[in-house]
């Protein structure tokens, strides 16, 4: 990464058209520092099983200074999808970071093979874990859910490293399998083509007593 000098919005625009992304690293005791990074590099990490959890040991450029981080929040321009901003957090050995982890589902549930509907509620969960305890995901296997059963972040217990901790309700509910929905149907609402009924007879139009009689020849 390189020292980064001015800290403005026309210095951050000048970098971004050069396809760097402005960036800050802090925390371990230490005072902030800006810096920017090359975005097609950050991606590239970035399609790692990590993701954004991905440990990255940055270098400044010019100097022997280097430091294990992450990234604690990625600003994204929701138009282009070019980052805007970010920033990093220092990682401090023996300390414990807090990070939220993705839940990945396994298997088709045995309530959603006969109509249920797959409800899930967290994709991730708060975690505090130390660096070197850091996993790409959770996987939840919901092959034999049934219809109104449901999975909770208790269940996720035993993928937890053994220092790690739940920062998340454990009661909190990641999947559940709801009942399919019913549609009634109105009964006013009934397709014409299918109801059948017996044509009437024409009714016959006589005279009206307004009109005048012809007259008959004698």
């Amino acid at each position: 990464v390189d020292s980064r000098e001015g800290t403005g919005t026309g210095d951050a625009g000048r970098l971004r058209r050069q396809g760097m992304v402005p960036a800050v690293v802090y925390g371990g005791d230490k005072p902030p520092v800006p810096i920017s990074v090359e975005e097609n590099m950050i991606r590239e990490v970035l399609k790692g099983a990590a993701g954004e959890n991905t440990i990255f040991l940055l270098k400044l450029s010019g100097t022997d200074d280097e430091r294990l981080a992450m990234i604690k929040e990625l600003q994204t321009d929701p138009i282009s999808g070019h980052f805007i901003h970010i920033d990093f957090i220092r990682i401090t050995r023996g300390h414990k970071l807090t990070v939220r982890i993705p839940v990945e589902l396994q298997g088709d549930s045995a309530g959603g093979r006969i109509g249920g509907r797959i409800d899930f509620v967290s994709r991730d969960i708060e975690v505090e874990i130390l660096p070197r305890e850091m996993i790409d995901k959770f996987v939840l296997d919901i092959t034999d859910l049934e219809i109104g059963e449901h999975l909770k972040v208790a269940d996720l217990a035993e993928q937890l490293p053994e220092n790690a901790k739940f920062l998340d309700d454990e009661n909190r509910v990641v999947v559940v399998i709801e009942a399919p929905r019913i549609i009634e149907e109105d009964e006013e609402e009934v397709d014409d083509e299918l109801v059948v009924s017996d044509a009437e007879e024409p009714e016959v139009i006589g005279k009206g007593k307004d009109e005048p009689e012809e007259e008959q020849p004698e």
